[in-house]
């Protein structure tokens, strides 16, 4: 198996990704929605009908049936039944219906989630994610389009259980997405392009295969076959951090996921390649803000 193929199946593996359904309905008539200010990632499927959107970068986009649109960082947005943006900021509440009790060419239909990510919102591979990502029902294909038509079929039909499976089908679309980004070929340097680049992803996998190593820059650019000041130089373009930044940063999100599954500080302090609870005490105070002991707490 290529090496960029085990890398992403390790960062995926590791991944924390929670989706939840706030919203599935009917709406017709004047109408509009921002689901922005919680600071979560936030999504709108229309299964059926017309939307506009409204936002920084986009001034009336037409979003249509089968049409998704994600907000990976939480952007400022509306949503709306009017292209003009006036109208749209005058209607910003709807009346939900229930799916099926409207005229389809009278009415839109709208699902809404948002998905958390926790800690792993500051990962790379979600901070380089673009503002808004709209994925167009005609340019859908392989996975990516039978999940989004899964996710419309279960919002229309409605069967018992249909919003456990909806939650678990927009997580496993958020996965493919990644994979789908992961793919495409880059021009720039990016965490995505980085996963392609045969010698980063051999540093990078080895790295998430063996977190608690005593790693310097040395060992990880000699894996790589750079030389250190390459590797370093490289490492800067793709991941905007220094090697030994982005490890402790790696090593901390994974304390954190220890520590809220029960794990003891010492415990997940010596699996994360720190050698006392007291020095991991303080790196994990000073990224996250608060000390492990609080992370066990919640």
């Amino acid at each position: 198996m290529a090496t960029s193929t085990l890398l992403l199946n390790k960062l995926l593996n590791q991944f924390h990704l929670h989706a939840t359904i706030f919203h599935r309905s009917q709406v017709c008539d004047a109408w509009g929605t921002d689901t922005s200010g919680t600071g979560l990632a936030s999504f709108h499927l229309i299964s059926s009908g017309k939307a506009y959107l409204h936002s920084e970068q986009h001034q009336g986009t037409p979003i249509n049936a089968g049409d998704m649109v994600i907000f990976p960082h939480d952007a400022s947005h509306i949503l709306s039944f009017s292209q003009e943006l006036a109208i749209a900021k005058q209607n910003t509440a709807l009346v939900a219906y229930p799916m099926g009790s409207l005229e389809v060419t009278q009415s839109t239909g709208l699902l809404c989630g948002y998905f958390d990510f926790d800690e792993d919102k500051s990962q790379p591979m979600i901070q380089q994610l673009p503002d808004t990502i709209i994925i167009r029902a005609k340019e859908q294909q392989g996975a990516i389009a039978g999940l989004i038509q899964g996710l419309i079929d279960e919002t229309q039909v409605g069967f018992e259980g249909s919003e456990a499976i909806i939650s678990r089908l927009s997580e496993v679309f958020f996965l493919t997405l990644l994979r789908h980004f992961a793919k495409q070929p880059q021009q720039d340097f990016s965490f995505f392009s980085a996963l392609n680049d045969p010698k980063m992803a051999k540093v990078l996998l080895a790295i998430h295969q063996d977190i608690a190593r005593p790693w310097s820059v040395a060992t990880m650019a000699e894996i790589g076959g750079y030389s250190r000041a390459s590797f370093a130089s490289h490492f800067k373009k793709y991941f905007a951090t220094s090697p030994i930044e982005y490890l402790t940063q790696q090593r901390l999100n994974l304390a954190y996921k220890q520590l809220k599954q029960g794990d003891s500080v010492l415990k997940a302090a010596l699996a994360c390649g720190y050698q006392s609870d007291i020095s991991f005490a303080k790196a994990y105070k000073r990224h996250f803000g608060f000390g492990p002991g609080a992370t066990r707490a919640t």
